[in-house]
């Protein structure tokens, strides 16, 4: 259903459709415009006119639509435009993520092996820091069956486990870019699992970190916190600075998580103590490490530490330092999906004082990066709608990027 088809829909089946297009039970949707499941329901049904502005732009930002699209209008926008998966990926990748037991081979099929499914997940994991979203969901629910068969086929070997680990964390990583966070959660939690078979007690560290994250995605801060400080103390030797540097990369990725909890919980005390015991890992560290895909090192602590500020609302981001900080080797060095996503910070940080005109070029770069982050990521959206209702003079690149991506007020 495209284009004219969904025109001629009443608007709250409009609604209904790009919500099922979007991966979302109603309470999930009710959840992310902050009302009620009845709500919700009520509006699909036609039983509750949409008679309010504000209740539609809510509604379109929601479902990361064109209010126009919602609308009915400007109908050549295609629901794929975005980049955003579709819901047959999404459901494929549900229903592997919901399996349990023995994998069943189809007719003329056979157990990939160790060294293939290695490949593969490495890939995988390339792919997701360079922000190709869209490409890895539709190729993610093969390589889970694949991780998961070869688990079966091998449950004697470290291996197998730690593949499935780093399948289980990938698929979890990007469930959480796209907003879809109960996928996210449950991929982490599966993620973590199968670590505990890995013989990798940095491996459980990582994963518990990705599992953080999507508690920080899903306003579980506080317990982002817990399970940030208890698995780093948990890793960690009785003096955490003598530890390789592969340990004290995972090491410091925990406390970042925490850290980032606690801003979200107000707690400026607590996050200026973890982001410096972060901060004292990542110069024994270094930058330009990749230890378990954590990027881990100094210039990463530096972009926790204005994304801490920026949360707790206390620190203004200069735009000076900034411009050092994106133009320095290090941060170039960085992944494109971590490049990024700090512009997003970044340009959050600069909307907060003002300051819009950096706040957009900051999110031009962000597209220029890695598209995905800005394009795919309901943060994205919400940050791009947020600088045009501030800023109706928005520059060229501002403009044309919105049109592009179907952002409007």
């Amino acid at each position: 259903m495209h284009g004219s088809a969904t025109d001629e829909l009443p608007i709250g089946r409009r609604v209904a459709y790009w919500r099922g297009r979007r991966g979302m039970s109603q309470q999930q949707f009710a959840d992310a415009i902050g009302k009620s499941k009845s709500w919700v329901d009520k509006v699909e049904r036609g039983v509750r006119a949409l008679d309010k502005l504000s209740s539609l732009q809510a509604i379109a930002d929601g479902l990361r639509v064109d209010l126009r699209l919602l609308l009915g209008k400007d109908a050549e926008r295609e629901a794929g435009s975005d980049g955003l998966p579709d819901r047959a990926s999404i459901d494929a990748l549900r229903g592997v993520l919901a399996r349990w037991g023995p994998v069943q081979l189809g007719r003329g099929q056979s157990t990939p092996t160790l060294s293939d499914l290695g490949k593969a997940v490495d890939h995988a994991g390339l792919a997701c820091q360079h922000a190709r979203y869209a490409d890895l969901v539709r190729s993610l629910p093969k390589l889970l069956l694949d991780a998961q068969q070869v688990r079966a086929a091998n449950p004697g070997a470290p291996e197998a486990a730690q593949r499935l680990a780093e399948a289980y964390r990938i698929a979890s990583a990007v469930m959480r870019k796209a907003g879809i966070n109960d996928l996210a959660w449950m991929a982490a939690d599966r993620a973590l699992t199968a670590s505990q078979d890995a013989d990798d007690p940095f491996l459980t560290g990582a994963c518990a970190a990705q599992f953080g994250y999507t508690l920080l995605a899903q306003g579980q801060a506080r317990h982002a916190v817990e399970i940030g400080i208890a698995v780093a103390h948990q890793i960690a030797p009785p003096s955490p600075l003598d530890a390789p540097p592969d340990q004290l990369s995972v090491y410091g990725t925990l406390l970042i998580v925490a850290a980032l909890g606690a801003a979200a919980l107000g707690h400026a005390d607590s996050v200026a103590e973890l982001v410096g015991q972060a901060g004292e890992a990542a110069e024994i560290v270094g930058d330009g490490q990749d230890h378990y895909r954590t990027a881990f090192g100094p210039v990463t602590v530096e972009l926790a530490r204005m994304a801490t500020a920026v949360e707790l609302g206390t620190g203004a981001v200069d735009p000076a330092a900034h411009q050092r900080l994106i133009e320095g080797t290090a941060f170039r060095r960085l992944p494109p999906e971590r490049r990024a996503a700090y512009l997003l910070d970044a340009a959050n940080g600069f909307m907060q004082t003002g300051d819009l005109t950096t706040a957009g070029q900051a999110l031009v770069s962000a597209d220029r990066v890695a598209p995905a982050e800005v394009r795919n990521r309901p943060l994205g959206h919400e940050l791009l709608a947020t600088l045009l209702r501030r800023s109706p003079a928005a520059s060229l690149d501002v403009l044309r990027l919105a049109d592009e991506i179907g952002v409007v007020v």
